[in-house]
């Protein structure tokens, strides 16, 4: 029952669903099939397996090579169908951002490469970029190649690998002293930044006060220019407007030719037939408004004119006040626009008195923030240490699970071990984005041998198996939906083959797994097999991709047990070995 139980929550992960392949390599046309659980990818050397992963590689967004293109083709196409049922936040946050609709919980991944070396690549039929299907691809699968175990022997992925397997135990102190690390360094940058104002604040504590002496001298408004330049253009045109006001007044009150002559005479005639018919009386009373409009038009007309008059001194006197403002603005504002200009130097010029405090009490406010600086230093302290315990208890345990994992891989004697060393933090260089601590992984395979750095303690295909190890151990704290491993057998054999099989098919329980192996021990534990075969000559023009079950799977697992495809003995010892994982799966 764990087993099942365990399939319905890799099942709620995210994984791949089919890759369509046309014209890559050795492959003409292949549509591949992947199913929740191990899928196993097999065939003789050459036949193209590694086209299949080539492929993978084109939708996570990798470079592309026209040289794969297949004779015959003018372009290569791949495309990936990916279920996104329990697909994480950041996840769902990107395609949002890429504005990318999903359908039915899945998403269609496009990559086109033409003979020219020209690429197209299409998230659910839109347009994007390879660098967008690489932050995609992050989200969705985790590649780990031929050589992709050496990862493991840089120390920044030491650390991010104990940190994810610590979850929330690490990742909610390491946040909490990422705050507070930024709101210190924010605090020092304020107090250098403050000191720096202060070695020149003679200088600007004089600027400010002439600036705040021109304002209260000038006393400006923000809108004023806008109102001055009416003014001015309304002084400068008194003769353009007399005249166009006295036309107008001389139209609507000429006693010959005047509206208003014309418009008594109209009611005049309406006022005769008052009374006689509604629809004439409705006029009638039209004409009445219009009239007493127009008299009121007339009225304000005749003040206009009078009170329009050439003032010489009130023009000069805008001119002169539009000069002093755009003198002020120019001096003590930036923005090229006059008038936004003006907005800013009347800002600063009211901020000033404060800016004048801050600047003459500077020597105090340091000495304030510099005491809070103190406060917050001792909390990112606190928090580092926090973190450094919750890495130091995930260290050892980790280190457990491993260890036994290693022991389940055949081998028996191996050791493995995370060591941390933390600095005091009495310096602020001490203070890393991941906190105080080095994280280092330390690995033997002989129980009496001395415990050494990774990188000098493991052969190749020990550093594959203590990557399996890992990523089983940290698997259910690890929300990607899918692994692909390329040869994670490599250097490996006999019982130890088998056991990675075994460590393979326990990781598929949380995840999709997808591997392509030469191994017999590995291919055995499949949920989905995936055979791949040259065509029938031998030649290697071109190659099929089928999916195997029951009788041909023995004969898959006999021609990698032996060589040869038609060996009884080798598919009896096939068939003892997937009667093996029936009962072990069982």
């Amino acid at each position: 029952m764990v087993g099942v139980a365990n399939k319905k929550k890799a099942a709620s992960r995210t994984r791949l669903e089919e890759i369509n392949i046309r014209g890559l390599g050795v492959i003409d046309h292949a549509v591949v099939d992947f199913a929740p659980g191990l899928n196993v990818i097999t065939g003789e050397t050459g036949a193209g397996k590694t086209m299949v992963l080539t492929a993978l590689s084109l939708l996570l967004g990798e470079k592309t090579d026209s040289d794969l293109i297949r004779s015959g083709h003018e372009r290569m196409s791949v495309s990936g169908v990916f279920s996104l049922v329990g697909a994480s936040q950041p996840l769902l946050s990107f395609l949002d951002e890429q504005g990318i609709e999903i359908t039915d919980e899945e998403i269609v991944v496009t990559r086109n490469v033409t003979k020219d070396g020209k690429s197209r690549a299409l998230i659910s039929g839109s347009t994007s970029t390879a660098s967008a299907l690489n932050q995609l691809g992050q989200e969705l699968i985790e590649v780990h190649g031929q050589h992709g175990s050496l990862v493991l022997t840089k120390p920044n992925k030491q650390r991010d690998l104990l940190d994810l397997s610590g979850s929330e135990s690490i990742s909610e102190p390491l946040s909490e002293y990422q705050q507070l690390l930024e709101e210190y360094h924010s605090q020092k940058r304020e107090i250098n930044d403050l000191r720096k104002l202060l070695a020149d604040r003679d200088k600007e504590i004089s600027t400010l006060r002439e600036l705040a002496q021109e304002f209260e001298k000038v006393k400006p408004k923000s809108d004023e220019l806008d109102l001055l330049e009416s003014t001015i253009s309304r002084l400068e045109s008194v003769e353009d407007l007399r005249l166009a006001a006295t036309g107008a007044q001389q139209a609507l009150a000429d006693e010959e030719n005047g509206s208003l002559n014309s418009l008594h005479h109209m009611k005049r005639f309406l006022q005769g037939a008052r009374g006689k018919d509604s629809e004439l009386d409705l006029l009638h009373d039209r004409a009445s408004d219009a009239l007493f409009s127009l008299m009121d038009i007339a009225s304000d007309l005749d003040r206009y004119i009078e009170n329009l008059a050439a003032d010489p001194q009130a023009l000069e006197n805008s001119l002169a006040r539009k000069a002093v403002l755009s003198s002020f603005a120019k001096r003590f504002g930036e923005s090229n626009d006059k008038k936004e200009a003006l907005r800013e130097a009347i800002e600063k010029a009211q901020l000033s008195q404060q800016r004048i405090s801050d600047l003459t009490a500077g020597d105090d406010r340091i000495s304030e923030l510099e005491l809070k600086l103190q406060v917050l230093r001792s909390n990112v302290v606190s928090a580092a240490h926090k973190t450094s315990q919750a890495r130091q208890k995930q260290a050892q345990n980790l280190s457990e699970k491993v260890t036994s994992e290693l022991r389940e891989l055949a081998m028996p004697k191996a050791r493995f071990e995370i060591r941390i060393t933390t600095r005091n933090g009495d310096r602020d260089e001490d203070f890393m984005p991941s906190g105080l601590d080095e994280v280092a992984m330390l690995f033997t395979s002989h129980g009496a041998g001395g415990m050494l750095p990774i990188s000098k303690a493991a052969s190749g295909g020990e550093l594959s198996r203590l990557m399996l190890a890992l990523e089983v151990a940290i698997a259910e704290q690890y929300q990607l939906g899918s692994y692909v491993f390329d040869e994670v057998d490599a250097g490996v054999g006999g019982k130890a083959a088998l056991e990675v099989g075994r460590r393979l098919w326990k990781l598929s329980q949380s995840a999709q797994v997808i591997v392509v192996t030469h191994l017999a021990q590995v291919a055995l534990w499949a949920d989905n097999h995936i055979v791949i075969e040259k065509d029938i000559s031998g030649s290697v023009t071109e190659s099929t991709i089928r999916r195997i079950t029951d009788h041909d799977r023995e004969v898959e697992i006999a021609r990698m047990l032996s060589g040869v495809e038609e060996s009884e003995h080798a598919q009896e010892h096939a068939r003892e070995l997937l009667d093996l994982r029936v009962k072990e799966k069982a």
